[in-house]
């Protein structure tokens, strides 16, 4: 009788070694990545400000420079943001294309205004200009969001790039107070969002001030330092800010603390 040679099969322990050594492998370029990405995020140009007085709940007293940004307006029960997860996330990633598609050229240069371009469409002119931190997210309390980049300090209104997307637009933040409080993790959900406006609220209060309660200053605002892919999420920087009522004294109040890129 022909007898056929056995074959090894390797066993169930040895496969979960082997496995358990391709896991660790990925799991350790996949937090180098993540490191890396952390680090670029950090170098990025940020608004300057100063920190005032520092709050409870650890939160900030800060009063912030001048500064233009670019922004849109996700409006609620758009169809781009129904046909995803809904929450402010959803809107957040929304506009976050369409201001990310201006910065990366989905513009006119100013020196080309002259030159007719389809609206939506990328003139091959378009400028590349570098991204900047934080992204920040403005929630109204009716559904909508706006979303918008802090644009470079080389750029002002005369200077920066015209927006092909008629939905983007640039605007210019003018000098404000704001009460902040810094948080690791994911983008944060809208339980998170308003959990940490209650903190800041107990703390504008027992430190004797107001919050903007009327028009756009009255938003909340989200900030995010890190990408929510890539970066781990115990080293991402979230902020949730309100903007603060100035007083005759705040507006006298020099900060204890260097003004700094935050």
């Amino acid at each position: 009788m022909l007898r056929l040679p056995m074959l090894r099969v390797p066993s169930v322990f040895l496969l979960g070694r082997i496995l358990a050594v391709v896991l660790a492998v990925l799991g350790t370029a996949r937090m180098g990545v993540g490191v890396l990405a952390w680090r670029a995020a950090n170098g990025l140009e940020r608004p300057s400000y100063t920190v005032l007085q520092r709050l409870d709940y650890g939160g900030e007293l800060r009063r912030y420079s001048r500064y233009l940004v670019a922004e849109t307006r996700v409006k609620a029960g758009a169809t781009e943001v129904s046909t995803r997860s809904g929450g402010m996330n959803a809107g957040t990633g929304v506009g976050f294309r369409r201001v990310a598609g201006y910065i990366f050229g989905k513009n006119k240069p100013k020196a080309r205004l002259a030159v007719s371009t389809p609206e939506g469409q990328a003139s091959k002119g378009g400028e590349k200009m570098a991204m900047t931190a934080p992204v920040r997210t403005a929630t109204p309390g009716d559904g909508s969001a706006r979303v918008s980049f802090v644009m470079e300090k080389a750029y002002n209104r005369r200077t920066a790039p015209a927006p092909l997307d008629s939905s983007v637009r640039l605007k210019d933040i003018a000098p404000h107070i704001l009460a902040a409080r810094r948080f690791s993790g994911p983008p944060p959900s809208d339980k998170r969002i308003a959990r940490e406006k209650s903190r800041i609220l107990q703390a504008l209060d027992a430190a004797g001030l107001k919050a903007q309660t009327s028009g756009a200053e009255s938003d909340t605002l989200i900030y995010g330092y890190h990408d929510p892919f890539i970066t781990p999420n115990f080293l991402r920087r979230n902020e949730v800010c309100v903007r603060v009522a100035e007083t005759a004294e705040l507006r006298a109040r020099e900060g204890p603390y260097r003004i700094r890129w935050s």
